[in-house]
């Protein structure tokens, strides 16, 4: 994190913008993922270079996270979105997503895993803003003319987490998510049994905000942020 502050540095005195006396307010929009994924180290960035800045921040579908981008509701978006967007949109892959596996480690065999056959046959939660087969596992799973029982549908990530220690229900969901699982825990990580699709983590925002020195800065800080945190992990 003191390689990011250093970096960005140069841009405090810049005679556009200066984030030390800055007051000013951003609407961002964002899943509970992509919050846990970089709010915390966001946050503590933000209060020791621009502590005049304030977050409102929100969630929604994709396709209303999008809108709001192009209305100027919201100033910046992230999430999954489509390849091709309005022209007037502008977007940045902040990172790439694997997919990983979630199991109370009772319901395991000594191997820590399941195979094909034994997951399909397990319930499973899906983390979603509406139920339907249009996400990475359900179109993986039918493209070999499967499908599996989703038991419950739900918006929020952390939450999926929690309810699936004590219980026999599978949780197939962004590697990222996993992240403050503890090893020593009643759930265990494991491999999806058959090959999913990675996705592109995105920030969007809109061409109009170009011309904005504190919006050029906040996602400059953003990405270096980003970059900072997943660094430290590989």
């Amino acid at each position: 994190m003191t390689d990011v502050l250093e970096q960005l540095g140069a841009l405090i005195d810049t005679p556009e913008f200066n984030p030390l006396s800055a007051k000013r307010v951003f609407r961002l929009a964002m899943s509970d993922y992509g919050a846990r994924v970089f709010m915390p180290s966001l946050v503590r960035s933000l209060r020791m270079l621009a502590p005049g800045i304030e977050l409102e921040v929100s969630q929604g579908s994709r396709e209303a996270m999008m809108a709001d981008v192009f209305d100027g509701e919201t100033d910046m978006a992230f999430g999954v979105f489509p390849d091709k967007v309005p022209e007037a949109l502008r977007m940045y892959t902040l990172f790439v997503e694997s997919f990983a596996c979630l199991a109370d480690k009772n319901t395991l065999p000594n191997s820590g895993t399941l195979d094909k056959s034994s997951w399909l046959a397990r319930p499973h939660i899906l983390v979603a803003m509406q139920s339907g087969a249009n996400n990475e596992i359900e179109r993986a799973l039918s493209g070999t003319g499967l499908s599996r029982h989703v038991v419950m549908t739900l918006p929020h990530w952390g939450i999926a987490n929690q309810l699936v220690a004590g219980t026999d229900l599978i949780l197939t969901a962004a590697r990222r998510s996993f992240d403050m699982t503890d090893s020593n825990s009643q759930v265990q990580i494991f491999e999806p049994p058959f090959p999913i699709e990675s996705f592109d983590f995105k920030l969007l925002w809109h061409q109009r905000r170009e011309g904005d020195a504190a919006h050029n800065w906040l996602r400059q800080l953003i990405i270096s942020v980003l970059n900072s945190e997943l660094n430290e992990k590989s």
